[in-house]
């Protein structure tokens, strides 16, 4: 029967073993691929972090403006809207403060 290799044999096998298996440039290779896939990961948190950005803006965005009863448009509304629309202009400001 053959006896199974003890770990200090295997360990003492793969030290006398040399780099000379791994073809020249074999460690550059591995480095930019490690290089491709950090890039690749921070692509990803950059994208994450901008949609999680653009989501709460928008949610903010909506929640600071003031919809109609109901979420629908009235023209009675948009009239009024565009009826104060004239007190805010700059030379109505201006006369206000006098």
């Amino acid at each position: 029967m053959i006896e199974p290799p003890s770990f200090d044999s295997a360990l003492a096998s793969l030290a006398a073993e040399t780099s000379v298996s791994h073809p020249e440039g074999f460690m550059d290779g591995v480095w930019q691929r490690a290089g491709q896939l950090g890039e690749i990961a921070d692509r990803r948190r950059r994208a994450a972090l901008f949609s999680g950005l653009f989501i709460i803006g928008l949610g903010t965005g909506v929640g600071t403006t003031a919809w109609p009863n109901g979420l629908v448009s009235s023209p009675q509304v948009a009239a009024s809207d565009f009826d104060t629309s004239h007190t805010l202009s700059p030379s109505a400001l201006l006369e206000g403060g006098h």
